[in-house]
């Protein structure tokens, strides 16, 4: 992927008991006991936005949000900077979110459920990666190879028509692994600060 910075989310399955607010502390564990092995820096908290980034987690490499950008709930590994290189930089975004996802799914009060079979992508550096036929169709293609291998079965990408927006793709896996099956064919938790 020639894109450097890109967008990846997993959506939230639906809970009358979540509240963005929750967040704040956990977030701000996150950074003290540095659990993402990323170089955190800090917290905002944009939950009154209606269908904005929610609650923000500020890194260095990149950011997570939990929030509504696009009007439903879930997770984004947001990477501004940095990372690996053109090859591995989506099945590292994949791995770190899916990371992010399993330890927020398992903090006590929570109660998040990520629904692991749906995602999308956005690739916001337009000069990498035009909203185009040729970039979507390459990354259509490293898709469907890394979701193939990681999920097995069939995967359904979808350009989102948004034509003066950077690219955007719904990718909708046929299985939903486990976030510790998921995770443990990426190679496990990331070791490395980003």
């Amino acid at each position: 992927m020639l894109s450097e910075r890109l967008q990846l989310k997993l959506y939230l399955e639906p809970s009358p008991h979540f509240e963005l607010e929750a967040l704040i502390p956990v977030f701000h564990r996150f950074i003290r006991d540095q659990v993402l092995k990323e170089l955190l820096i800090d917290v905002v908290d944009y939950s009154h936005v209606p269908d904005g980034p929610g609650v923000v987690l500020i890194g260095h490499g990149a950011d997570f949000y939990v929030g509504a950008l696009d009007g439903a709930y879930g997770l984004v590994y947001s990477r501004k900077r940095g990372g690996p290189g053109p090859e591995g930089r989506l099945e590292d975004a994949l791995r770190r979110l899916i990371n992010a996802a399993r330890l927020l799914e398992q903090e006590n009060g929570l109660q998040l459920r990520f629904s692991s079979g749906d995602l999308s992508l956005r690739l916001t550096d337009r000069l990498h990666a035009p909203n185009d036929d040729a970039t979507f169709a390459d990354t259509q293609a490293e898709l469907r190879a890394l979701f193939a291998r990681v999920y097995g079965g069939e995967v359904l990408v979808t350009r989102l028509p948004a034509s003066k927006e950077p690219l955007s793709l719904r990718i909708k896996a046929s299985s939903s692994p486990s976030l510790e099956a998921l995770l443990e064919k990426l190679g496990g938790p990331p070791e490395t600060v980003s």
